[in-house]
């Protein structure tokens, strides 16, 4: 391999061809570049600030460790503006919440900028000037423009910039070559998820009851799962639980009883976990003693930094401050304690809360210790935010999904969502809730949630709120049977389980990782491996009862019919009916 820079012009060429092309920032003064085992290292002058930018089509296609809103695949299918990259919530250029500061080509090129500093990203960024959204919760834009599409008009080019800007160029012969060279410098889990957290559905009340729930709504949806013969593994109980944001105690109001609930769901074979966030609202029972402790996230003139969220306006636990961890941490054991909970789910711990807080010059560095902390202290837990904490043993969640079918945050969305948080090194992917979150009107059909069941039978984990038996029989049915084949193959997910934490290669891979020079595999984005042997192809358009199949090199053979096919080929039409999930094995 061979890196050239002249006139602050650099090429990476292999055997005389270029597969990276780029042009560095000197207006401080030149970088250095040292050479590594797998490439070079390319550092700023400190107290600089740069911006490095990089051809995208001279590396073929790209691929990116980060989860967006608009899932698009390839990464150059899409446009994402120069902007901060924080891990967000529906972030205004469609940044999501598990990032990793990674791309990776068809070509075989990594680059991996370090995490400890605050960097910008432009990605294909539009020529014409995309809408600049503000960021707004309460009524976000259209999440297909978030990032846009590339409709011809992007610029080509991956701009990396932050003050003293930092990041390695990695070369390798192939694309799933050049991803493990990052992997010493991503790190990896060395253990798995607790069993009953992957094995078994998870059942969440959010998406169907959201916030009106109580005890007796919790004990009715537990029955009605057995009722209808689901299996089960954990029932989580969502917001709101408490009687005020912050406070980790149930509201006596909505459960009078919260040790008698968890003790019969124990009873009927459900572990129980419950909703928190880092976010503490001011009518809170424990507020006074956060703020005069200063557990809660301040400013330089001694005030508190306030915070708007979903659930209204408040302050950011100061995760920072080892006392507030403890003195959370504390308050939740005592809530297990009392109650008898399995564990928890943990929302939030975006660095977009943090917003222009004059203290963290690395925002992401909230997140990162969030995260830390729960890995830490909470193993029987799900988190849905990530920077720098591929190590965690824990699941987690892809972002709130819509009641929709493409990769504008629906279905089509998770597989590619999987995809991108397997190569930013977050093998433990837990889908988000089967069918969508029903938000701002939006409704689920049976079609929707049987084939959101069938995609996600075959992940990791699995999440139901809304009850396929609302959808009338044949969903039902159809998604039991769904669960029926993913309990067929539990032992080969488990498998990839333990694989991801040995040696730190991906559960969900995408399909190019067995084909390294095929143009049709690295553009597939309905398609994803399970491990190196198993092929899945799920349907993800409506009304659609045929796909065409892409298979790599090998010997497969279609699991539900019998039939042997060698690859690479493209299988026309093949017949993929309602109750049909398409799978093959590598013989």
């Amino acid at each position: 391999m061979n890196l050239d820079i002249q006139n602050n012009d650099l090429t990476l060429s292999r055997d005389g061809i270029v597969i990276l092309r780029g042009r560095l920032d000197t207006r401080a003064g030149a970088p250095r570049i040292t050479r590594e085992p797998n490439g070079w290292r390319v550092e700023h002058p400190a107290h600089a600030d740069a911006e490095d930018v990089f051809d995208l089509r001279a590396s073929g296609h790209w691929f990116g460790g980060q989860e967006l809103i608009h899932q698009l695949w390839p990464l150059e299918c899409a446009m994402l503006d120069a902007a901060p990259l924080v891990t967000s919530d529906n972030g205004p250029t469609g940044l999501s919440c598990i990032l990793a500061p990674l791309w990776i080509t068809s070509s075989g090129v990594a680059i991996l900028a370090d995490d400890n500093q605050a960097l910008r990203v432009g990605f294909n960024g539009s020529n014409t000037k995309q809408p600049a959204y503000a960021w707004n919760l309460d009524a976000p834009p259209p999440f297909d423009r978030r990032p846009a599409p590339d409709d011809g008009t992007g610029n080509g080019s991956l701009h990396l910039g932050g003050r003293e800007l930092c990041y390695r160029l990695l070369t390798a012969d192939n694309a799933p070559q050049a991803w493990r060279a990052c992997l010493p410098l991503i790190g990896h889990p060395t253990n798995i998820p607790p069993e009953t957290l992957w094995r078994l559905p998870i059942w969440t009340t959010w998406a169907r009851f959201k916030t009106n729930i109580n005890q007796t709504r919790v004990i009715q949806f537990a029955h009605e799962i057995i009722a209808h013969t689901y299996p089960h593994g954990v029932i989580e109980i969502d917001d709101r639980w408490q009687t005020h944001y912050g406070d980790l105690a149930f509201d006596p109001a909505r459960f009078p009883d919260p040790r008698a609930m968890v003790d019969a769901l124990h009873a009927r074979g459900f572990s129980v976990t419950c909703w928190v966030m880092p976010f503490i609202n001011p009518d809170a029972d424990c507020f006074d003693a956060a703020r005069s402790r200063g557990y809660l996230l301040g400013q330089a003139d001694g005030s508190l930094f306030p915070v708007h969220w979903w659930q209204g306006d408040g302050y950011l636990l100061d995760v920072a401050n080892a006392e507030a961890l403890q003195w959370f941490g504390d308050n939740l054991r005592a809530l297990q304690a009392t109650t008898g909970l399995d564990g928890f789910k943990f929302d939030a711990g975006e660095a977009i809360f943090l917003g222009n807080h004059e203290g963290c010059p690395n925002p992401n560095d909230y997140t990162r210790r969030y995260v830390d902390f729960v890995a830490a202290n909470f193993p029987f837990s799900e988190v849905r935010c990530g920077w720098s904490n591929q190590r965690a043993p824990l699941l987690f969640r892809q972002w709130d999904k819509s009641c929709a079918w493409g990769t504008d945050n629906g279905l089509k969305s998770v597989i590619t969502g999987a995809l991108a948080m397997s190569l930013a090194g977050y093998p433990f992917v837990l889908p988000d809730m089967v069918g969508g979150n029903a938000y701002r009107g939006e409704r689920a059909d049976a079609e929707l949630m049987i084939r959101w069941t069938q995609v996600n039978a075959l992940l990791p984990a699995i999440q139901f709120s809304l009850a396929p038996w609302d959808y009338g029989d044949e969903c039902n049915r159809l998604c039991r049977a769904a669960l029926d084949l993913r309990e067929r193959y539990l032992d080969r997910i488990e498998t990839a389980m333990h694989e991801a934490a040995q040696s730190g290669e991906p559960i969900i891979r995408p399909v190019w990782w067995l084909a390294l020079d095929d143009e049709r595999a690295q553009l597939c984005d309905d398609e994803f491996l399970l491990g190196d042997d198993m092929l899945v192809a799920p349907v993800v358009q409506p009304g659609q009862r045929a796909r065409n199949v892409y298979l790599p090199r090998g010997k497969w053979r279609e699991a539900h019919t019998g039939q042997a096919i060698t690859g690479p080929a493209v299988l026309p039409n093949v017949p993929a009916p309602l109750d049909t999930l398409l799978v093959y094995n590598l013989s």
